[in-house]
C-alpha cells in the first residue's frame, strides 16, 4: 500500500504547472465551439459542453506534451552557429552571405510568380477603397484607418493617374514593391535562423514554407494596411531577437538603435494596433537577460515610440494635416456588442432612459439593433461613427451595469467575436480555414466614380482561388490553413515551451513578447470568423512564427548544455 501511495505522489509531482496552458486553451476551444450556433449561446447543450471540455483539454495536453518531446529531440539539430567550409559549398547551405540571401529570395519569388500572374493587377480591400475615398475628398479624412497609409495609397494612385492614366497601375507598383521586399525579408529570416543554429534541413523546410504556402503570394499580391505593416514588423522582430541572442550587445550599435526605432515606428504608423505589439515588447525588455545599458536603451525607444504615437501624432501632426481622429466607437467594439446582446436577449431589463441613451449615442436606432445584431461581427451595430460622442462615459457606465447584471451574456457576446481564433469549424460547420481575397469585389461603391478602372476581378481570379482551394484541401497540409493554428494554438504552444521547468521562465516569456502581444491583440479584434478579414489579422503571426519557434529551439539547446 505504501509503495502504491509513493508511486501516486511521484506521478503527481511529474505534472508540470505549464500544463495549465493547454488546459486553458482546451477550455477556450470548448467555449468557441459552443458559441458557434445561430443564437451564439454557450449553454445551448449543457451536457455536451462538459464532454467537449474533456475532449479538447485532453487533446491539447497530449499534443503539447508530445510536440514538446519532439522539440527537445530537435535541439540536437541546433548545432554550432559556425558552419564549416563544406557547408558553404552546399547549394542551399543558408550560410550568412549576400549571395545566399539573394538566392533564397529569388527561389521564394519564383515560386510566387504563378499567383502574381493570376492576380494581376492586384487585389484591393474595402478598407483600401475607403482610404482612397478619403484621399480624393469624397469622405472626411480621418485616422479611422492609419492616415500614413492613406497618404501612401493616395500618392501612388496619383502617380498612376499621372504616368499611366490609371490609378490602379500606380497602386500596383506598391504591390510590386511588397512582392520584392517580402521575399528579401523572409530570406533574411531563413539565414538568421541558420545563424542561430537551426539545421540546414529545417532551414530548407522554412524556405519551402515561405515559397510554397499560398497565403504569402496571395496576401502580398493584395494591398491593405496589414500587408504594409508586416513588412516593418518582421525586421523589428529579427532585430528584437538579435538583441536577445547577443545578450544586448547589438543594442549598443547606433545603426541597430535607429533600425529598431524606425521599424517599430513604421509598424505603428502603418497599423495603429502595432503600438500594442511594439511598445510593450520594448518596455518589458528589463525582464530579459541582457545588459542594463541595453535594457535602458530598449525602454527609451519604447517610450519614444509611445510618445510619438499617443501624443505627437494625434496632438500635433494630425491637426497640422487637418486629419480628424477616428471615431471613439473603434476603442469599445466589445462594449457595443455586449450591450447589443443585452438589447436582443434581455430587452425587458432596459429602462426608457437607457434605450434613449443607446439611440442618442450610436448612429443606429435602438429599435433596429435586435434586427441587425450579428454574433460574429459588431459592424452592423457599431457603424463608422457616433451620433453623440459626448455620451461616451454614460455608455460605458451602462455597459458596466449590464456586465454585472448579465455576465454570461457578455461573455457570449465576446466569444462570438473571437471564436474564430478558438475553433476548428465555422458556424455553418465548414472547416475554419483562412479565407483569402482573390478579387477586389469588396469595396465602397463611390470608389468607382473616382477610380473607374477598379479591378472588380483580377485577370484570372477564379483560377487563383481554384488553385488555392486545391492546395487547402490536401490532407495533412490543410492543417497549415487552419486559422486557429496561427491565432492561438502556436502562440500557446510557444508559451508552453517558454514555461518549461528550470530557471529563466520570465526571460523566455518576455523573449516571446512580440508573439504574446500579437495574440493578446487578436482577443481585441471584433471579428474572427468568416470572410477574409481574420486572415490579414493573423498574417503577422504566420510571418514570424518560424523565427520564434527557432528561438524556443535555441532555449532547448541551452537547457541540454547546462
Amino acid at each position: 500500500m505504501e509503495i502504491l501511495l509513493m508511486n501516486k505522489r511521484k506521478w503527481y509531482k511529474r505534472i508540470e504547472p505549464r500544463m495549465l496552458v493547454p488546459i486553458l486553451l482546451g477550455i477556450m476551444f470548448t467555449l468557441g465551439d459552443a458559441v458557434s450556433n445561430q443564437n451564439g449561446s454557450i449553454f445551448q447543450s449543457g451536457k455536451a459542453i462538459f464532454i467537449k471540455a474533456i475532449l479538447f483539454c485532453a487533446l491539447f495536453c497530449v499534443c503539447f506534451y508530445f510536440a514538446g518531446v519532439c522539440v527537445t529531440k530537435l535541439r540536437q539539430s541546433c548545432a554550432a552557429t559556425k558552419q564549416d567550409k563544406r557547408d558553404m559549398r552546399v547549394s542551399f547551405s543558408h550560410a550568412w552571405s549576400f549571395s545566399n540571401w539573394l538566392k533564397d529570395a529569388i527561389v521564394i519569388g519564383l515560386c510566387w510568380i504563378p499567383y502574381v500572374f493570376l492576380l494581376f493587377p492586384g487585389v484591393y480591400w474595402s478598407d483600401t477603397s475607403k482610404q482612397l475615398l478619403m484621399h480624393y475628398g469624397a469622405v472626411d479624412f480621418t485616422d479611422h484607418h492609419p492616415f500614413a497609409t492613406t497618404y501612401l495609397f493616395g500618392w501612388f494612385a496619383d502617380f498612376g493617374q499621372w504616368a499611366f492614366n490609371n490609378p490602379i497601375f500606380g497602386l500596383y507598383l506598391l504591390i510590386v514593391a511588397q512582392l520584392i521586399a517580402a521575399p528579401l525579408i523572409f530570406s533574411w529570416m531563413i539565414l538568421y535562423t541558420r545563424r542561430m543554429g537551426l539545421s540546414r534541413k529545417l532551414c530548407n523546410a522554412e524556405l519551402a514554407f515561405f515559397a510554397l504556402f499560398p497565403v504569402f503570394p496571395v496576401m502580398f499580391s493584395s494591398l491593405a494596411k496589414d500587408t504594409i505593416s508586416v513588412l516593418f514588423f518582421i525586421p523589428f522582430c529579427l532585430l528584437f531577437v538579435d538583441v536577445i541572442r547577443t545578450k544586448g550587445e547589438s543594442m549598443l550599435n547606433p545603426g541597430v538603435i535607429v533600425a529598431i526605432l524606425l521599424c517599430g515606428l513604421l509598424t505603428c504608423l502603418s497599423k495603429k494596433a502595432g503600438v500594442y505589439m511594439v511598445v510593450p515588447s520594448l518596455l518589458l525588455m528589463f525582464l530579459i537577460h541582457i545588459s542594463k545599458k541595453a535594457k535602458a536603451i530598449a525602454f527609451s525607444i519604447g517610450a519614444a515610440i509611445a510618445i510619438i504615437m499617443m501624443v505627437i501624432v494625434p496632438k500635433i501632426i494630425m491637426p497640422a494635416l487637418n486629419v480628424e481622429p477616428g471615431g471613439k466607437q473603434e476603442s469599445i467594439p466589445f462594449a457595443i456588442q455586449q450591450v447589443a446582446h443585452d438589447i436582443k436577449y434581455n430587452a425587458e431589463d432596459m429602462t426608457p432612459q437607457e434605450k434613449k441613451l443607446v439611440s442618442d449615442f450610436l448612429t443606429i436606432d435602438y429599435n433596429q439593433i435586435s434586427k441587425v445584431y450579428n454574433s460574429l461581427t459588431v459592424d452592423p451595430v457599431k457603424g463608422d461613427s457616433l451620433k453623440n460622442p459626448n455620451l461616451f462615459d454614460d455608455f460605458i457606465k451602462l455597459w458596466l451595469k449590464k456586465t454585472v447584471e448579465h455576465p454570461i451574456g457578455h461573455l457570449e457576446a465576446w466569444l462570438g467575436l473571437v471564436q474564430g481564433w478558438f475553433s476548428f469549424s465555422n458556424n455553418d460547420g465548414s472547416p475554419n480555414y483562412m479565407v483569402v481575397c482573390t478579387e477586389s469585389a469588396w469595396y465602397y461603391d463611390p470608389i468607382l466614380k473616382y477610380v473607374p478602372q477598379w479591378p472588380l476581378e483580377a485577370s484570372h481570379s477564379d483560377a487563383a482561388r481554384s488553385v488555392y482551394n486545391t492546395e487547402q484541401s490536401i490532407p495533412v497540409l490543410n492543417v497549415l490553413f487552419s486559422r486557429a493554428l496561427w491565432a492561438s494554438i502556436l502562440p500557446c504552444f510557444m508559451l508552453y515551451l517558454a514555461l518549461r521547468p528550470g530557471t529563466g521562465k520570465w526571460h523566455r516569456v518576455a523573449s516571446m513578447l512580440p508573439v504574446d502581444m500579437s495574440f493578446v491583440y487578436l482577443l481585441l479584434v471584433p471579428i474572427s470568423g468568416g470572410a477574409g478579414e481574420p486572415t490579414r489579422y493573423v498574417l503577422q503571426l504566420i510571418c514570424v512564427a518560424p523565427l520564434f519557434l527557432t528561438l524556443m529551439l535555441a532555449y532547448q539547446k541551452e537547457k541540454a548544455e547546462s
